[in-house]
């Protein structure tokens, strides 16, 4: 490789690690604020539900349909979580993507790394 093209590809890269944001966290008021970001919410799960079609709903910050977040395990990834009931009432810390759904907040969970029982 020559050289020049190297050196420029390595300076671009320590140039993006310094300019990068630490990860956001907040509490589930705070959720909103970050739309379209990397998040960790952390906060009270006050509901949990799993649909007829398997999808399982966390509610975060009130229970259903007052919830400020909702942290949403598609059915293909339910299986991963067999006790989804065991962090009702828990203060949780969910990790990934805020997206608006229905204009709430919302995590997609697809991982099991992605809630930790705080």
């Amino acid at each position: 490789m020559n050289p020049k093209i190297f050196l420029a590809l390595l300076l671009a890269g320590v140039a993006a690690l310094v300019v990068a944001q630490p990860p956001v966290t907040c509490t589930a008021a705070e959720a909103a604020k970050y739309v379209g970001q990397i998040a960790t919410v952390t906060d009270k799960v006050d509901g949990v539900h799993q649909s007829g079609r398997g999808n399982i709903f966390l509610n975060l910050g009130g229970k259903n349909p007052n919830q400020i977040v909702t942290a949403f395990i598609p059915a293909a990834s339910a299986g991963d979580f067999s006790n989804p009931q065991q962090y009702e009432g828990k203060t949780v810390a969910v990790s990934g993507k805020i997206t608006l759904y229905h204009g709430k907040p919302e995590i997609i969970v697809t991982n099991i790394s992605q809630i930790i029982i705080r």
